[in-house]
């Protein structure tokens, strides 16, 4: 059964109002992979995203294979057990029942190829010399930073331009990576404001406070760790709402307000609070 999205499904900010949190909890009995009927149209937007920026959407460092590989193969068998109503084998690719949409066996980038599959972007983090690395990555729906510059650094690098992630958070998540066990994959939620409806907001591309619409970008994220090779795969999944949504919500706007003015200087202009200051005014309860 498929999820409809007309109404909002995670508004973490009623739950984790704070922006800098780890918010962690055991993924348990839930989903790794939500399923909805806006699939198809996750699928169109990464193979545009791909076709138009190629390596900065996509990339994978030497020796990587056999991790992307257990990926593919973990996340086949995950979504026809799962998902069955929704996904069908393929040779070794699958369909997506409910639109007929033929996706990709697994071929010289395995990785990429299977995240095709799904709405989620999907990234690598494997330890090297101590700490843990982003070793590949698809990534078609960035909030707000570049893999580019992120292939290949470790965790504090690729979080250090976070106002008080360094200070605050660093440690935290450096030993929840190293005790991440297979059986315990984890969830987790992030949420910010954007004006229109972009899935892709690669810094320098995008206009942030621009007219038009405004938006809740939600990102729901979950890790676990491989049983073969030990790397940890990150999916991220964004969903987006004309804000307006949620004053249908009883509570979800002024929680939303309560949220942004409790929120630090340094730590809203780095979420754009300021810029959209303006267009906000209109929504306050």
């Amino acid at each position: 059964m498929l999820f409809d999205n007309s109404k909002p499904r995670h508004l973490p900010h009623l739950g984790q109002p704070e922006i800098l949190k780890m918010g962690l909890s055991p993924l348990g009995d839930g989903a790794w992979i939500e399923t909805d009927a806006d699939f198809p149209a996750y699928h169109a937007h990464k193979l545009e995203r791909r076709g138009a920026l190629g390596e900065r959407v996509y990339r994978a460092l030497p020796g990587t294979d056999d991790a992307q590989r257990e990926v593919a193969q973990a996340l086949r068998k995950h979504l026809l057990d799962e998902h069955g109503d929704v996904y069908a084998p393929r040779g070794n690719g699958l369909t997506f029942l409910p639109r007929d949409v033929a996706l990709p066996g697994i071929g010289a980038e395995p990785l990429w190829d299977c995240s095709l599959w799904v709405a989620d972007d999907l990234a690598l983090m494997q330890e090297q010399a101590g700490s843990y690395h982003l070793t590949a990555a698809s990534l078609c729906s960035p909030s707000d930073w570049l893999l580019e510059e992120k292939m290949g650094r470790p965790l504090a690098e690729i979080h250090a331009p976070i106002p008080g992630f360094t200070r605050e958070l660093t440690p935290a998540v450096d030993r929840f990576f190293d005790h991440l066990k297979v059986a315990h994959p984890v969830v987790r939620f992030n949420w910010s404001l954007q004006a229109g409806n972009a899935l892709c907001r690669r810094p320098g591309e995008f206009v942030e406070g621009a007219a038009g619409e405004l938006f809740y970008r939600s990102e729901r994220q979950s890790l676990r760790r491989l049983p073969r090779t030990g790397a940890v795969l990150f999916t991220i999944r964004v969903y987006l709402h004309p804000l307006t949504l949620l004053e249908t919500i009883p509570g979800a706007m002024s929680a939303l307000f309560a949220a942004i003015d409790a929120t630090e200087p340094a730590l809203a202009d780095y979420k754009d609070f300021e810029d959209l200051a303006p267009a906000l005014q209109s929504y306050r309860p």
